[in-house]
This record gives structure tokens, C-alpha cells and sequence, in this order.
């Protein structure tokens, strides 16, 4: 399982925060969560990080996307 949790926050962070800090804090106030959460989904191969359904609904929701189409996109 916890190569899923690894593949979707890579995809987050590759696709939709980019590399600068501005980038990050920009993120989560777009998709409505908190700045750390941001960074411990960027930071997943430091620290491995498990979001959650609820936080992953809420980034799907700011982007409109439903899970099922999140999880096309990352092919899982």
C-alpha cells in the first residue's frame, strides 16, 4: 500500500505544485489546506507521508476532479 501513497504524492508534486515555496503556499490556499500538508506531500521521499482520502478529495474537489478521475490520471 505504501507504494500508492508514494505514487500519488509524487504525481501531486511533480504535476500540480512545482518547486518553489511560493508555489507551495499558493497550492494550499487554492485547494483549502494547510501549507504543512503541502509540504509533506512534497517532501514524501524524506519523510514518507500517508494522505489521506479526506485531504485527496479536498486537492480532486479545488481541481474539479472526482477521485475515480484522479486515480485514471495516476493510472491506479
Amino acid at each position: 500500500m505504501q507504494d500508492s501513497y508514494n505514487i500519488i504524492c509524487d504525481f501531486i508534486t511533480r504535476e500540480w505544485i512545482g518547486t518553489s515555496e511560493e508555489s507551495m503556499r499558493a497550492f494550499a490556499t487554492s485547494h483549502d489546506i494547510d501549507e504543512k500538508t503541502v509540504r509533506r506531500i512534497k517532501n514524501w521521499k524524506i519523510a514518507s507521508y500517508k494522505i489521506t482520502i479526506y485531504t485527496l478529495e479536498k486537492i480532486c474537489t479545488a481541481r474539479d476532479l472526482t477521485l475515480e478521475e484522479f486515480f485514471r490520471l495516476i493510472k491506479r
